[in-house]
């Protein structure tokens, strides 16, 4: 009888896969992203590539290389790619690696499909306890127009990110307009309609991240300044993000500062995410943070938002982060497989013993 054993991995031979998409749709690892990580991770890691994946031939060739740690930038593939995005069945990465026994940085299945319905998402938090706008979902095929909301209301897509579908007629006074907006989403964007309360007060950006080797959770805010549209109301649309208009400044107020942070902690919990997101958030009329959308699948290029809140307090560098969030990868793998440093490194090999011989066989780290 025979039992296959794996000895640690060292830096130089763990290997580390980040992965995109070519398909700007299923793509969250923008192309300076994709650089400016590899350029730091190979600094340390230096089996560390990037993977295109946009479809399952894809991810299986990724399953091939054998990995040790996959950071994801993608988080579903199309299984019929002669469909529409929205008919094709779906294959989600994190659980097709994780049942590979592939580690990965980031959250699971479950939390990212949560977070990606942002009716869904909102409902776990205000079933949670935690501060969200009242809203309804108008779908695609059965628009529903009816409400109990007061005006003026918000409308958006239900799953994209980036402010996709964001524009001056987003806020919306009356129900010609409500109307207007609702169809506008579904025959432009393909896509169900989130109608909100409008939130009318300053709006916010969390980084969530868990501590190396704890289940503690940290978090940072940065505001974002947007500039006011023509009707003077001021929120990020896409148009502003694209031509990158926005600022960010810290928290100053130390009562704030609590509220954003406490209400991101709860609201990262309430989604079940794990390891590391952004939590966004603007202030109702009473000045009080509400729970807008979760972003568990931040972008992590050297000038975003997660950054940016990161380097806020403490000036860490960019490398620094990015080597932080692969360290939070590394403690999934299995004890005998984590990374071991100085002195205790040792090479990755796999040995093949009796049953007897790893009776008698001692790991003996210098």
């Amino acid at each position: 009888m025979k039992l296959q054993i794996t000895q640690p991995l060292s830096d130089a031979t763990i290997r580390i896969v980040l992965i995109a998409s070519t398909n700007p749709r299923l793509n969250a690892m923008s192309a300076d992203s994709q650089a400016t990580m590899l350029s730091v991770l190979q600094k340390k890691y230096i089996q560390t590539t990037i993977a295109q994946v946009n479809n399952l031939a894809d991810l299986e060739a990724v399953v091939e290389t054998q990995p040790d740690l996959v950071i994801l930038g993608v988080k579903l593939v199309l299984l019929d790619e002669t469909k529409t995005y929205e008919d094709s069945p779906k294959l989600w990465l994190e659980e097709y690696l994780t049942a590979r026994q592939i580690a990965i940085v980031g959250s699971t299945t479950t939390a990212l499909k949560l977070e990606f319905d942002k009716q869904a998402a909102k409902q776990a938090i205000a079933d949670a306890g935690q501060a969200t706008a009242r809203s309804f979902l108008s779908v695609i095929g059965n628009p529903d127009f009816e409400h109990s909301l007061n005006y003026p209301l918000f409308v958006k897509p239900l799953n994209r990110g980036d402010s996709k579908g964001i524009d001056e007629q987003s806020i919306v006074h009356n129900a010609g307009e409500l109307h207007t907006q609702i169809h506008k989403i579904h025959n432009t964007l393909g896509s169900d309609a989130l109608v909100e309360e409008y939130l009318p007060g300053r709006e916010f950006s969390v980084l969530v991240m868990r501590k190396s080797n704890t289940e503690d959770l940290w978090a940072v805010p940065i505001e974002l300044l947007s500039p006011p549209d023509k009707n003077g109301n001021i929120f990020l649309s896409e148009s502003i993000k694209e031509a990158d208009l926005e600022k960010t400044t810290g928290v100053p107020d130390v009562k704030l500062r609590a509220a954003l942070e406490k209400l991101a902690l709860a609201s990262f919990r309430a989604l079940g995410a794990a390891d590391y997101g952004r939590i966004d958030m603007r202030l109702d009329a009473d000045g009080a943070p509400n729970f807008i959308e979760a972003n568990l699948m931040p972008g992590l290029s050297d000038h975003g938002y997660f950054f940016r809140c990161y380097t806020l307090d403490k000036k860490f560098t960019y490398a620094r982060m990015i080597k932080e969030l692969v360290d939070l990868g590394i403690n999934k793998l299995s004890p005998i497989r984590q990374v071991v440093s100085g002195a205790r490194k040792l090479k990755t090999k796999k040995i093949t013993l009796s049953i007897e011989e790893e009776l008698n066989s001692r790991i003996i780290a210098a």
